[in-house]
C-alpha cells in the first residue's frame, strides 16, 4: 500500500468499524452501545476491534520473529502485532519512544521495507538524576545497556538510537515526518503526557500512533492519552494493551 494512501485508508477502516456497529443491532459493541455506556458511567469507552477488522487481510501477512525468553519488558504478542502492522502498511519512517532492550525496535526494522528507518529513544541510567519529569520505572532504566537486541545485526543499519530524556529531547528535525510512532516510555502521568504530546508532533498526516500499556494497571498512561485524544479517535486492539490513533 502506498504511503499517501495509508492515512485515508486507515481512517476509513476505523470509521467503517464504528459505522458497522451503528447499522447492525446484532453487534454487541456497537458505536451506539459504547456511547450509551460511556454516558451512563460518565467515562467514555474506546471501541475495541480485532486486528483483522481494522486491517483486513493482515492475518495473511507473514513476518519474521526471533524468539527469546530474554526479549525485554513487552509481550511477544504485542511485538508480533506491531511487526504485522508495519509490514502491512509498508511503514518507512518510524519512531519508538522507549527502547529498553530493543526487541520491538529490532522487529520493526526486520519487517519493514529495505529503505525504511527506525529512530528509537531511551533514557540512560546516567540521565536519571537530571530527568525533567517524575521517573517511576527505574527497573527499566537501570540496566547495563540499551538496545542490545539490534546491536551488531543486519538491522542495525536501519536504526538510529538516541540516549536522552524523552521530555527534553529535541524532536524538531523529525516533526511531521513519521508514518508510525510507538510510545512505550515512562508510565507516570507527567512522562506519558509529554511523550504523547511529542508523538503527536512526530506523526505525519495519515500516519499512526500506538501506545503500549494503556489500561488501569498504568493509570498515568491512560489518563494522559484520554486527556489529549478524544475516545472516538482511538481504537483498542482486542486482547492487547495497545491503542491506535490515525492522524
Amino acid at each position: 500500500m502506498k504511503e499517501d494512501q495509508v492515512g485515508r485508508w486507515a481512517k476509513r477502516q476505523v470509521a467503517a468499524h464504528l459505522l458497522k456497529g451503528v447499522l447492525s443491532p446484532a453487534r454487541g459493541r456497537s458505536a451506539a452501545t459504547v456511547m450509551y455506556r460511556a454516558l451512563k458511567s460518565n467515562a467514555a469507552q474506546i471501541p475495541r476491534a480485532s486486528l483483522s477488522e481494522i486491517f483486513p487481510g493482515i492475518d495473511q501477512v507473514e513476518i519474521r520473529v526471533k524468539y527469546s525468553p530474554y526479549m525485554g519488558g513487552g509481550s511477544l504478542s504485542d511485538v508480533i502485532t506491531l511487526a504485522q502492522v508495519v509490514k502491512y502498511l509498508g511503514c518507512r519512517r518510524m519512531f519508538v519512544i522507549g527502547t529498553f532492550r530493543g526487541y520491538t525496535t529490532f522487529h520493526l526494522a526486520l519487517n519493514s521495507p529495505a529503505d525504511s528507518h527506525v529512530y528509537t529513544l531511551d533514557l540512560p541510567a546516567s540521565g536519571v538524576p537530571d530527568a525533567k519529569l517524575e521517573i517511576t520505572d527505574l527497573q527499566f532504566i537501570q540496566k547495563s545497556s540499551s538496545g542490545e537486541w539490534f546491536k551488531n545485526t543486519d538491522c542495525e543499519r536501519k536504526i538510529t538510537q538516541f540516549l536522552a530524556d524523552s521530555a527534553g529531547f529535541d524532536y524538531s528535525p523529525f516533526e511531521g515526518s513519521m508514518n508510525f510512532v510507538y510510545v512505550d516510555g515512562g508510565h507516570s502521568y507527567e512522562v506519558a503526557k509529554s511523550d504523547t504530546e511529542n508523538a503527536l508532533r512526530l506523526v505525519r498526516s495519515g500516519g499512526i500512533v500506538l501506545w503500549d500499556d494503556y489500561g488501569e494497571f498504568w493509570p498515568g498512561v491512560k489518563r494522559a492519552v484520554d486527556e489529549l485524544i478524544a475516545p472516538h479517535q482511538l481504537m483498542k486492539f482486542e486482547n492487547e494493551g495497545i491503542v491506535l490513533y490515525v492522524r
